[in-house]
């Protein structure tokens, strides 16, 4: 496998849901929550425990000045930093993430051709990058479409988005045959669009999702069974809800890079989960439990990776195999974490388990002020902890719903 994931953008928690771009319209906002922002990344979107859609790409991308309403384009956004982006799916909102990814050896389906545009004009500014004016040769082009070049009867870079049609009248929805109008590219373009040029649009089948995400668990100890299979020790994390079964699909992420670019790459997939326990007994699902042991037939699994539950979206489902391994006794039990402190509620003694007295004081002085905080970043951001102490709050932090009061406390500047 040669998937990386590289980072990942959770729309809802940005300062402002949304800005303006002149000739464009809205732009929704979200936050960089891991990893970083890459400007011309693939995606996925997100949504709860949903893959909606794939292949989509962070075709703009742009960001706020600091103590003004203009914005700038960025081609680059770190920890915590907002973006306002367009990715060739429009309806983004609270509760949806992107996922950024690379991947060399897996691309999108491009077997079955919707329609063809030749490029009249293309145009560029530092805003929003491409704009090319097309005529609609044959079949139908649509906003969000995936869309390849060619010159000279040879691809001219990657698969793009269509990240927005525009006809005399303002955004269009689709273009059909023989209608001119302008294809918004952004910046996703590998080489310059030219006159001449041929836009393929492919067809994608439709879908209600592509994958539920059933949940993640992160290895903590090994037990090699010496027969192909390993028994691992797993825990869930705190901010998680994970359901693992038996007979499930499964992939594991190996962690890489920093607290600043943290990633991971997608070292096996579509392995089979043979067999979970907990306290040496076996079950059928983990159940709501945060630690237990879960086999599998990988044995290069190695402590820190972390195991991703996941359903296909055509998948049936499989009993487990007759040869499914046999339960080992687990390896020494993970301990388990002590309960989240509240950030909004806790009382200066309880803060005091997570932070020295000074950052307490301005803990207690800052909630009462403003009436609290809307997440446990934003806390973070406002008592001055670093990115990597606020990438380790965050696994012993909570914050509890509140109503909160303005305040000017901006966000985190990597």
């Amino acid at each position: 496998m040669t998937e990386v994931r590289v980072g990942l953008v959770e729309f809802g928690k940005a300062l402002h849901s949304s800005v303006t771009v002149p000739g464009l319209g809205e732009l929704p906002g979200g936050q960089v929550s891991v990893g970083r922002a890459v400007r011309g990344a693939r995606a996925r979107l997100l949504r709860r425990d949903r893959v909606l859609a794939d292949n989509l790409r962070l075709g703009i991308m742009v960001r706020k000045k600091f103590f003004s309403s203009d914005i700038e384009p960025v081609t680059d956004a770190g920890f915590l930093k907002d973006v306002y982006v367009a990715a060739g799916w429009t309806e983004l909102g609270r509760g949806d993430s992107l996922e950024l990814y690379t991947d060399d050896e897996v691309g999108p389906d491009l077997s079955r051709q919707d329609s063809h545009s030749q490029v009249v004009a293309p145009a560029y500014d530092q805003l929003t990058g491409f704009h090319v004016q097309v005529v609609v040769r044959t079949g139908v082009l649509r906003s969000g479409a995936l869309v390849s070049l060619a010159r000279g009867g040879r691809p001219a870079g990657e698969p793009m988005r269509v990240l927005g049609l525009f006809g005399p009248a303002g955004r269009l929805e689709e273009l059909p045959t023989g209608q001119p109008g302008t294809v918004l590219l952004g910046f996703q373009c590998d080489v310059p669009p030219m006159a001449g040029d041929v836009l393929t649009a492919f067809h994608e089948p439709a879908h209600d999702h592509l994958e539920r995400r059933e949940g993640v668990a992160v290895v903590h100890g090994l037990n090699d069974l010496a027969n192909g299979s390993v028994v691992a020790a797993v825990e869930v994390p705190e901010e998680r809800a994970s359901l693992f079964t038996v007979g499930a699909r499964a992939r594991v992420l190996r962690p890489i890079g920093t607290t600043f670019n943290e990633r991971s790459t997608v070292v096996a997939s579509d392995l089979r989960i043979l067999s979970l326990a907990r306290d040496g007994v076996a079950v059928r699902t983990n159940g709501g439990m945060r630690t237990f042991t879960v086999g599998l037939a990988y044995r290069h699994l190695r402590e820190n990776d972390t195991i991703e539950a996941y359903v296909p979206a055509d998948a049936v489902a499989l009993a487990p195999s007759a040869d499914a391994v046999a339960l080992a006794p687990p390896p020494a039990p993970v301990p388990v974490a002590a309960p989240l402190v509240d950030v909004n509620s806790a009382s200066g003694p309880e803060l005091a388990r997570l932070l020295s007295p000074e950052q307490v004081a301005k803990a207690l002085e800052l909630r009462q002020r403003q009436g609290g905080f809307p997440d446990v970043e934003a806390f973070g951001v406002a008592i001055g902890l670093q990115p990597h102490e606020i990438v380790r709050l965050r696994k012993r932090a909570t914050a509890g719903r509140v109503a909160l009061r303005e305040t000017g406390v901006r966000q985190l500047d990597i």
